[in-house]
């Protein structure tokens, strides 16, 4: 009798624990929402066809600089300026794009993203030597500070061009992600960047 009361409360404590572990699971998958009080836009069509990539993607808030930067954090002398990249990916109208001289950092304002986010792009250009590190900031709740993923780096030519797919984590988000930044900063020359995207994403 004792065993087999022993063996009944091992397995209750094995059941709750899957239970619970299923439940944090859950919760770590399930995109933000607005209700957080943040952006969630919805995928747009296929913006970067012209470079045989068919995924649909998100624009991040503020993504083209339009707003002024409204939300980014801007250091080491990173700021909006006259002119827009040339392919007008975002909007024909759009004017404005973001310069980043050597060392100068850029981060984005928090987005929702989905379980299955798996990569981002953006257009750049570049000063002859100059490097684009990306790194990809995971936020729970509260906006506390879950992990920052290296996407490596690139290398911009002197003529506007998208960056490759910057990979995130092969899709798999750290646990509890609530929200997702991206930081931009400007390695050995000055450069630019302009609409950025996220693929996919939940719609609000």
């Amino acid at each position: 009798m004792a065993t087999n009361s022993f063996v009944r409360r091992v397995r209750a404590v094995i059941v709750l624990g899957l239970v619970g572990g299923a439940i944090a699971l859950a919760v770590g998958a399930a995109p933000a929402s607005a209700g957080l009080g943040l952006a969630c836009p919805s995928p747009t069509s296929v913006p970067f066809t012209g470079w045989r990539d068919y995924s649909n993607y998100a624009f991040s808030p503020d993504g083209g600089f339009e707003g002024g930067g409204s939300g980014w954090s801007l250091t080491g002398g990173a700021r909006v300026v006259s002119g827009n990249e040339s392919f007008y990916l975002h909007n024909s109208a759009d004017k404005l794009s973001l310069s980043l001289p050597a060392g100068a950092s850029a981060t984005s304002p928090p987005m929702c993203i989905s379980l299955f986010s798996s990569k981002m792009r953006f257009l750049s250009r570049g000063s002859s030597g100059s490097k684009i590190k990306v790194q990809i900031v995971y936020r729970g709740l509260l906006s506390s500070l879950l992990g920052i993923f290296d996407g490596g780096s690139i290398s911009p030519s002197g003529s506007w061009n998208a960056s490759p797919a910057i990979g995130m984590l092969g899709g798999t988000l750290p646990l509890l992600t609530a929200s997702v930044s991206f930081r931009f900063t400007a390695v050995g020359a000055a450069a630019s960047i302009d609409d950025v995207y996220l693929d996919p994403m939940k719609s609000s």
